[in-house]
């Protein structure tokens, strides 16, 4: 498979990831517009609840049913609106990921098919972020497909410490044109926010760009 197979592939890969990736966002979004009003909700479910008990003491045969199926809906709406409250809120509570070092090593064995990386990992084996392994792949293959028309990508994965607390950083030095609409770098945006971090981009001394993505360590 020549480089230019090799980076189609890569893309094609990517461009999956990130219809699902949108699709999820999609998801918590919608979920976050409904949980500013899902506590009223379950008030007005907890009523019909009530209701439906009472009215079950002076209803005929015929009246039951229909009083059983109305507590049935109820008990589903209920069900349902728990679970778009665990959706909606999915940041509340962050979950220690894989350890970052033996992601990034094992990601770029693909990459290298595709663009020409040299690495300089800088972690402890341990080091550990919120992300999922796979959003972490399809992070680092998001930055390097940013930079795929470079001949060389430099890629610096690093401990941090500001303010007391960890943090994990992936910079990426390349020497690429300017311009263009950096389309690679939104799903790195955004998955860098799910982690709790953040990205930025600047133009480096001589020439080129460096890239920073900066997440929390747990």
């Amino acid at each position: 498979m020549t480089k230019t197979d090799a980076r189609l592939a890569l893309a094609q890969k990517q461009r999956r990831f990130e219809w699902e990736l949108a699709r999820e966002e999609q998801t918590r979004t919608a979920s976050k517009l409904v949980a500013g009003k899902t506590h009223d909700l379950l008030n007005l479910v907890q009523i019909v609840q009530l209701a439906s008990a009472e009215l079950g003491k002076h209803c005929s045969d015929a009246g039951k049913e229909f009083v059983a199926d109305l507590t049935r809906a109820a008990t589903d709406a209920q069900a349902t609106l728990l679970s778009l409250m665990q959706v909606a809120r999915p940041d509340a509570v962050r979950v220690r990921g894989p350890a970052v070092g033996a992601i990034v090593t094992r990601v770029l064995e693909e990459i290298r098919t595709a663009v020409e990386v040299d690495l300089h990992l800088a972690v402890s084996a341990d080091t550990a972020t919120s992300l999922t392994a796979e959003q972490l792949e399809h992070l680092v293959i998001g930055i390097a497909l940013d930079a795929a028309d470079a001949a060389r990508i430099e890629l610096y994965v690093r401990d941090r410490t500001i303010d007391g607390k960890g943090w994990v950083e992936i910079v990426r030095g390349a020497e690429t044109p300017r311009g263009g609409d950096s389309f690679d770098l939104r799903s790195v945006e955004l998955l860098a926010k799910l982690g709790g971090g953040e990205l930025a981009r600047s133009e480096r001394r001589g020439g080129g760009t460096e890239l920073v993505v900066a997440l929390p360590a747990l």
